[in-house]
């Protein structure tokens, strides 16, 4: 019985302690997560963290779908990206960040149908871009953004890195 009591009583604190930190955590909207497609990050899904005034980073996962005639080259392709975002211009009544920010960031596909001799990374990629969050209301919005990235991996080459998202806040 002693136990039972005991342990009510803990689980009454972590409670307690959730619902007071809770709020200040969910006010500062400085989580959020998103979906999206884009190049070379690919039908993705992400979350993004704001470390600074006006800087966040962020991690996505992508993925395409098996084609038989692979598609743009690509034949389920998984896709693991990391990002710093760096917010410079603009504002908005719906957040403190400012709307336009500066991306800089680097992805790594995976082909998962590869022989077994075959090394699996298809690309080593870096790129920077330019976009803009679109506030749709105080928790959500979308991101657009373009600009060039360069492969690392196999041959050095250029093509150009583009994307659009859809972002809640919380």
């Amino acid at each position: 019985m002693k136990n039972k009591v005991k342990t009510f009583s803990v689980e009454v604190l972590i409670i307690m302690f959730l619902f007071c930190c809770g709020g200040q955590m969910s006010g500062q909207k400085k989580v959020s997560v998103s979906a999206g497609i884009g190049y070379p990050e690919l039908i993705n899904a992400g979350i993004k963290y704001q470390a600074l005034d006006q800087a966040r980073i962020g991690f996505s996962i992508g993925w395409f779908p098996p084609f038989d005639s692979g598609y743009l080259d690509f034949n389920n392709t998984l896709s693991f990206s990391g990002d710093i975002y760096f917010h410079f211009a603009g504002s908005s009544k719906y957040s403190n960040l400012r709307p336009w920010y500066g991306r800089v960031g680097f992805n790594i596909i995976l082909e998962l149908q590869q022989p077994s001799d075959v090394d699996p990374i298809d690309c080593l990629d870096a790129y920077i871009r330019i976009g803009r969050d679109l506030y749709i209301d105080k928790n959500s919005g979308i991101s657009l953004d373009a600009g060039i990235g360069c492969n690392f991996y196999t041959e050095t080459y250029f093509f150009p890195a583009l994307g659009v998202c859809y972002f809640y806040r919380f």
